[in-house]
């Protein structure tokens, strides 16, 4: 798609590299702040503590609608690295330090465990999880976060939710020092799990390091680093470039729309299958392969859940 004079964006996903000690919305702030052109509404995919680094969506131009699709479809991977023997009250190392295990235990007997035998110990948390959201998290209480509460002195326990563990490996261990990765479900706090891999060593942990590696496909290797995020003098051209369509991150089947169908797209309307296909969603294309939206599969037809047409028309003067 080329350049329009009024410098719109089509639905866009950057894959951008947060550096430590910022938070994900400094980085949806600077988007705002220094984005040329028109990118409509902005929003990031998932919060990544401002003690810990690497990737983080930023979806411009309508792309922020896939929030729910991106966490449901893009299991998470995380290089943690945590000290035994220690607990704060939020799990990293920005907190303050609620107790010390300094027993002959943790020091002699935790201290000689191998690798390959803590590894067996933690085998455990594969699969199904149940963890209890900390704190010190973004998740929700009667519309505010936890950790907002804990700030003004209410501390909100929320009862343990299901998470799954897709991959846990432990990286290196010298004591009090354990690395893990771990590929998780939406949802999981790597802070929290790190703590129960403490517990279950019998003993206490909080992290001092944590890296998101991936999200789904995608890795850091392909994240912008802060030296190359947009600025305001930028060409809107050169900034699409660095954007990724939806389609390219999340990989659901492309159908061609009949130009004879697109009216019913546009107005919101179901249309039936065009062929036969066991898949649950599925991208919308043009005749020119111009993404219009995600749809659904139900009862036979094709249910239009995001629609991109509206911003696709604006952005080619339509």
């Amino acid at each position: 798609m080329a350049a329009t004079q009024n410098n719109s964006y089509p639905p866009l996903i950057f894959n951008i590299f947060k550096p430590a000690r910022m938070g994900s919305l400094d980085v949806v702030r600077h988007f705002k702040r220094e984005l040329p052109g028109d990118y409509g509404k902005i929003g990031h995919f998932g919060t990544l503590d401002p003690f810990a680094c690497g990737m983080l969506l930023i979806g411009v131009s309508g792309a922020a609608r896939l929030n729910e699709f991106i966490h449901a479809e893009l299991p998470k991977t995380y290089l943690a690295i945590g000290k035994l023997g220690i607990e704060t009250d939020t799990g990293d190392w920005e907190g303050t330090i609620k107790q010390r295990d300094d027993s002959s235990y943790s020091r002699d007997v935790i201290g000689s465990f191998s690798k390959e035998f803590i590894q067996e110990r933690i085998d455990r948390f594969h699969g199904d999880y149940w963890q209890t959201p900390p704190i010190y998290s973004a998740t929700k209480f009667q519309g505010k976060a936890l950790h907002v509460w804990a700030r003004e002195g209410v501390e909100i326990k929320k009862e343990p939710v299901k998470r799954h563990i897709h991959h846990l490996e432990v990286v290196h261990f010298k004591f009090p020092y354990l690395s893990i990765r771990t590929r998780v479900s939406s949802g999981t706090y790597v802070r929290t799990l790190f703590q129960d891999i403490a517990g279950e060593l019998g003993t206490i942990g909080s992290l001092i390091g944590l890296k998101r590696e991936s999200l789904g496909h995608l890795d850091t290797d392909q994240s912008l680093k802060k030296n190359l995020w947009p600025k305001k003098s930028d060409d809107v051209n050169d900034v699409w470039s660095k954007g990724m369509k939806p389609e390219d991150v999340l990989l659901f089947p492309r159908i061609e729309l009949p130009v004879e169908r697109e009216k019913a797209f546009m107005n919101g309307l179901s249309t039936r299958l065009i062929e036969p296909t066991q898949a649950t969603h599925a991208w919308m294309m043009g005749p020119d392969q111009t993404n219009w939206g995600l749809v659904e599969q139900r009862k036979g037809e094709w249910k239009t859940l995001i629609n991109f047409r509206g911003r696709l028309a604006t952005q080619n003067g339509l």
